[in-house]
């Protein structure tokens, strides 16, 4: 079990990377930053992209270490054992006074910017560059990017911008073609999961092997997403993080209720659509979720019925065992239409009464529109 501790640290801050070797999943950012901070081939402005939770502001102040440590530029910066660099371990605290983090969600005036900017004039006050990061890059206005496109084009030596965003769309033609651009991947379902095994062996946390493949699937590619989980299962589970633990924190119970419903839609099915909502009521599921994995099962069934086992790309969410058992009990023209089913119950939920009569509604839709008729108890 975990100790306790007055201090505890949220586990996405404790084991947020500190270095490029720490990062997971990105090998493709990591490998080509590595070889040009190596080379001192240091561009004047990067743009990180993709979705939340993955790295984006991690990697950038690992950039902004690897530019500012006292032991030269590398992309190796000095942060363990005897040699420690207080510059790197300042960035790691936010407290370095010439790596400046800026959140362009709050700060989207064109006033913001320009008070920012007007600091460029002068030079780094303790380190080598003066680093500008900006979250959410995307939010400044179009007056804000306006003001920016100057400084970003010919700046001073010393400043460098580190942007980061979810949606890269909104950025400016004339702003992106003056970065440099990585797009940081969503997390495999894999990687998250070995990820959360290997956090709690090092806390001495007592893990279930089915739990964390559940953590990591609810966090939808985000590893901090993940951890965040982690931390409320531990929570719950009162040190331990076991399957019903996650389930109940969850309001699910896995992908047994889909492939109960799966089951009520094949043909000559023996299943009881009473007892199956029945089933779902005892636990008051939450039944958007509920919706989003059918919607997930029925995308997986129809990719499998086209392309069949491919394990190698990571693309199924579902099982194998199960997706090879129902892909074989439908055909493709059903699979498509019991997908578009789920989304509209899905869009249901906003306007139903409550969440469980948008659910069974859909559910209804979907033996309405199955191929037997089914029985109902």
């Amino acid at each position: 079990m975990i100790e306790s501790n007055s201090q505890y640290q949220a586990l996405a801050r404790k084991y947020r990377p500190q270095c490029f070797e720490d990062v997971v999943g990105q090998e493709h950012v990591i490998n080509t930053l590595i070889n040009s901070i190596e080379q001192n081939r240091i561009h004047h402005a990067y743009l990180l992209t993709g979705t939340r939770g993955i790295g984006k502001t991690t990697i950038a102040r690992i950039i902004a270490k690897c530019l500012e440590c006292e032991n030269g530029i590398s992309a190796h910066p000095h942060m363990d054992g005897s040699e420690k660099c207080s510059n790197c371990i300042s960035i790691q605290n936010g407290v370095f006074p010439d790596v400046i983090e800026i959140d362009g969600a709050s700060q989207t005036k064109v006033d913001d910017t320009r008070a920012l900017l007007e600091n460029t004039q002068y030079p780094p006050m303790q380190g080598r560059f003066k680093i500008y990061i900006i979250d959410e890059v995307h939010m400044l206005s179009n007056s804000s990017f306006n003001a920016l496109l100057k400084t970003l084009e010919e700046p001073p030596a010393y400043v460098k911008f580190i942007l980061a965003t979810t949606d890269p769309h909104k950025i400016p033609t004339t702003v992106l073609s003056r970065c440099l651009k990585f797009q940081l991947k969503a997390l495999t379902i894999e990687q998250i999961a070995y990820q959360i095994d290997n956090i709690c062996k090092k806390e001495g946390i007592a893990l279930e092997n089915e739990a964390s493949y559940l953590l990591a699937r609810a966090a939808k590619g985000s590893m901090r997403d993940a951890l965040s989980l982690c931390d409320q299962a531990l929570a719950l589970g009162n040190g331990n993080i076991t399957k019903d633990t996650v389930l109940s924190m969850l309001s699910t119970a896995g992908d047994s209720f889909v492939v109960q419903i799966l089951e009520l839609l094949k043909t000559n099915s023996q299943t009881d659509l009473a007892t199956v909502l029945d089933n779902i009521r005892a636990i008051s599921p939450n039944y958007k979720n509920l919706l989003d994995d059918l919607v997930t099962a029925f995308h997986d069934l129809a990719l499998y019925q086209m392309m069949g086992n491919r394990n190698s790309l990571r693309i199924y969410s579902l099982d194998n065992a199960i997706l090879d058992n129902y892909a074989k009990s439908f055909t493709a023209e059903a699979v498509q239409l019991y997908y578009q089913i789920c989304l509209a119950g899905i869009e249901e939920c906003k306007n139903a009464p409550d969440q469980s009569t948008a659910f069974e509604m859909a559910v209804l839709r979907l033996l309405a529109f199955s191929a037997q008729k089914k029985k109902i108890g």
